[in-house]
């Protein structure tokens, strides 16, 4: 391990490790980050690297990771590859002294994800996870607006996959809970605001019986969370298919008086409550601009601070994904406990 002293005269190194199509979205955010300088990319399909190193400008395409980890000028490494790496190839990166924005899940199990803190805490790195529903400015209109919901419900209801991505293998990817499922509980449990208790879960494989390559995957779950501070949370997740009314993404907020619907991928927000006078409901919609990712990042490590979506973050929402399968296994209610809990930015 390197020691970590954080460059204070100089833009911040980036490298990208995983150059599909969420390893673009990285390449696109850092490059248009003023305080970064982008230096490589790398990927086990050498054309993926030389491709986004062209597009980019980087120094090097490469497929092996240890030059990103080797690179003195590399100080914040994006890891975008499939969700079974992200562990291995996390934990090396911070014994290399690099600071880290990860693509979820942090890893697909809660053992991996210890795994990382500890790497991390040893290393004194910075992570942020990629949750992507929190850096939505639609999303942080209600966390201001509403403050902690005492009831939520949403979806994330999907067109029918294709079983050949590597998303849905069982080792690679782990299914549409590790894909799409790990934004919903990070979300719930960021808008809530509040330690979840319990998770109690119904479905299993629905849409694909007999077709996902191992009894444990699920294609649908219908959850309900409760959490500590008393308020709930349900959500509804399958590829049974979906409609342009709600859309791919769908939540409901309510705070006992007054409401917020999130919708159109999270980018449109509309709010109703009764008017103090009158009593009608009045509603009003809005459409912030998003944050912008990595400088979130860049500041953490300049002013040595937590990251916007800290890897505590991670841990609970892999366990969450745990309980939510256990739960569907079992047909019983599961209890939650974390000693990383905390209230989140």
């Amino acid at each position: 391990m390197r020691e970590t002293t954080e460059p204070v005269d100089r833009p911040l190194g980036w490298a990208l490790i995983g150059c599909g199509g969420a390893g673009n979205g990285h390449a696109r955010w850092a490059s248009s980050t003023a305080d970064i300088t982008v230096r490589g990319f790398c990927d086990i399909q050498a054309e993926a690297s030389q491709r986004l190193n062209q597009e980019y400008g980087g120094d090097y395409a490469t497929t092996d990771p240890a030059r990103v980890f080797a690179d003195p000028t590399v100080d914040i490494v994006s890891i975008a590859t499939p969700h079974n790496s992200h562990a291995d190839l996390a934990v090396a990166a911070c014994r290399a002294g690099k600071h880290l924005f990860l693509e979820k899940p942090m890893a697909m199990t809660t053992a991996d994800c210890l795994r990382v803190i500890e790497a991390m805490q040893a290393a004194g790195t910075k992570l942020m996870l990629n949750f992507s529903i929190r850096f939505s400015g639609a999303a942080q209109a209600i966390k201001q607006r509403l403050g902690s919901p005492k009831v939520s419900h949403s979806q994330c209801m999907m067109g029918r996959a294709d079983l050949n991505r590597w998303r849905w293998h069982p080792k690679e990817g782990g299914g549409p809970l590790y894909d799409v499922g790990v934004h919903m509980v990070d979300f719930l449990c960021w808008m809530h605001d509040s330690m979840p208790m319990e998770v109690y879960a119904t479905g299993g494989q629905v849409t694909h019986p007999g077709e996902l390559g191992s009894p444990d995957m699920v294609d649908t779950a219908a959850v309900t969370i409760r959490f500590a501070n008393g308020s709930v949370a349900t959500f509804l997740m399958s590829d049974a298919g979906s409609n342009p009314v709600i859309s791919k993404w769908f939540f409901e907020f309510f705070d006992g008086e007054g409401s917020a619907v999130l919708y159109e991928h999270f980018r449109k927000v509309t709010f109703s409550a009764p008017d103090p006078k009158s009593g009608e409901i009045a509603g009003e919609t809005v459409t912030p601009p998003s944050l912008e990712r990595l400088p979130l990042l860049v500041a953490a490590i300049r002013n040595d601070t937590e990251p916007y979506i800290p890897a505590q973050a991670g841990i609970m929402a892999t366990l969450l994904v745990e309980k939510i399968v256990a739960s569907i296994q079992t047909g019983r209610p599961q209890e939650v406990q974390m000693l990383y809990w905390e209230p989140q930015q």
